[in-house]
C-alpha cells in the first residue's frame, strides 16, 4: 500500500482519517499512541541490531535509551530555536 502525505490548509496527515480517529474513545486513542511508541522502538532497536550484530541485550537496551535521550534533547533545542 503506497503511503502518501497530504496538506490541506498546512497539516501534513499521511492519510490519517482525522475525523475517525477523533470519535475514538481515549483509551483506544491512548491504546493507539501506546502501539505506535512499542513500533518506533522495535524499528530502532531493529536498527541498532543491524550495525552491531553482535551486540548483547544489555548493550542494546543501553543504546536505545541513549538514542531516545538524545531525542529529548534535540527537541528541547529545537524549541528554544523558535
Amino acid at each position: 500500500m503506497e503511503n502518501k502525505a497530504f496538506s490541506d490548509s498546512g497539516r501534513v496527515t499521511f492519510g490519517v482519517d482525522e475525523e475517525r480517529i477523533g470519535r475514538l474513545k481515549p483509551e483506544q486513542k491512548v491504546g493507539m499512541a501506546v502501539d505506535m511508541s512499542e513500533a518506533c522502538v522495535r524499528v530502532c532497536a531493529e536498527g541498532i541490531k543491524s550495525q552491531n550484530p553482535s551486540i548483547t541485550e544489555g548493550e542494546l537496551i543501553e543504546k536505545l535509551r541513549e538514542r531516545f535521550d538524545w531525542g529529548k534533547r534535540w527537541q528541547k533545542l529545537r524549541k528554544l530555536e523558535v
